[in-house]
């Protein structure tokens, strides 16, 4: 799988609190993580490098068998590589203050042979974009108060733009001792994949983001997305990761 990652601190933050993984393993088994940490000074950016490392570990303990593993049983290791991240930061958080309030966001794409898995928690975002770049669409579901407005049809989407709780999450890596976690599986074979963290999203809008794509050589797009976000205002940290996949 080509891939293009690029990780920014924006225009406002003096420190990068996304952490991101990607590897393609062998042709079989590729991990793909975006994170955005939760917390005070520091402790956010601890987070999401815990969730970066502790996914990645987890997933490199089966690299061996996970191409004979049914989608089950995939799925089962894939959910135990977040509920071992969120084990660790939630007990790190208790040992000291300076980590008070820490969690993180995550995405997290697995691909095994041809079949490709995702999670989601927080607002980091996973987009598919089709194989001939027309159309884009967000995969995942913020987990965010707003959202949960909209899905409920308390609010409509337009004055969801400008709620002033837009920002705050229902759900996160690490703030509770324990994490439902719902592991997807990905029924397109061919297009691309878009990880990103709200540093993105909430500077372009998904026709923006879909006209850099289009308008940019592969290999330069990670790069140009950052940019553009930059431009527009780079209000916070921004982290993308695109994927190219086919059969």
């Amino acid at each position: 799988m080509n891939f293009v990652a690029r990780s920014d601190v924006g225009k406002r933050r003096t420190n990068n609190e996304d952490s991101f993984f990607a590897k393609e393993y062998n042709e079989d088994v590729s991990l793909f993580v975006v994170a955005d940490g939760l917390g005070g000074y520091a402790s956010g950016e601890v987070a999401s490098g815990i969730i970066t490392e502790t996914m990645s570990a987890c997933i490199e303990e089966y690299i061996n068998i996970l191409p004979a593993k049914k989608e089950e049983q995939i799925k089962e290791i894939f959910k135990e590589s977040v509920v071992r991240a969120n084990e660790k930061i939630y007990n790190l958080e208790k040992t000291d203050a300076k980590y008070e309030g820490m969690g993180t966001t995550v995405v997290a794409i697995l691909k095994v042979k041809n079949n490709i898995y995702y999670t989601s928690v927080g607002d980091t975002r996973i987009y598919y974009i089709d194989e001939k770049l027309k159309n884009i669409i967000q995969i995942t579901e913020d987990d965010t108060y707003v959202n949960e407005l909209i899905r409920t049809n308390v609010i409509t989407k337009e004055e969801a733009e400008n709620h002033p709780q837009k920002h705050m999450l229902t759900k996160a890596v690490g703030i509770l001792k324990d994490i439902d976690v719902e592991i997807k599986k990905l029924d397109k074979k061919k297009g691309y994949l878009l990880l990103c963290t709200d540093g993105l999203t909430n500077m372009l809008n998904d026709k923006e983001i879909l006209k850099v794509i289009q308008d940019n050589n592969f290999e330069y797009i990670a790069e140009k997305l950052v940019l553009k976000a930059n431009e527009k205002g780079g209000n916070d940290n921004i982290t993308v990761v695109l994927v190219k996949k086919g059969e």
